[in-house]
């Protein structure tokens, strides 16, 4: 095939089809079904191992986005520092690495 992209086509039966478009020409052509459970992850599923390494970027983010609660010059909360263990914790959870939202600890007020 020649310079293009592709796009996803919603079907009527809630999946969707792959189109590949031709830049050159405009012509369109149809690549593949895609499931709408992988709606997502049109190019594939991530590996365990980037699952892991998304959700460690991830954890990081959350914990750096906290760190001026444990300045000396402020008193941190219980919860706060509940929040951080949980955070820590979070490759004991039994999901790890593919955690759905639900699955990572609420922060504190």
């Amino acid at each position: 095939m020649s310079s293009g992209y592709e796009y996803m086509k919603l079907r009527d039966d809630g999946d969707y089809d792959i189109i590949y478009v031709d830049q050159s020409t405009g012509e369109e052509a149809f690549v593949r079904v895609l499931a709408a459970a992988d709606k997502d992850f049109p190019n594939g599923r991530p590996s365990n191992e980037e699952y892991e390494m998304m959700s460690r970027s991830e954890r990081e983010h959350r914990l750096m986005e906290t760190d001026w609660w444990a300045v000396s010059d402020r008193t941190i909360t219980q919860a706060q520092k509940d929040y951080r263990q949980a955070l820590r914790d979070i490759t004991n959870h039994s999901n790890w690495p593919i955690l759905n939202s639900e699955d990572w600890p609420v922060a504190p007020e």
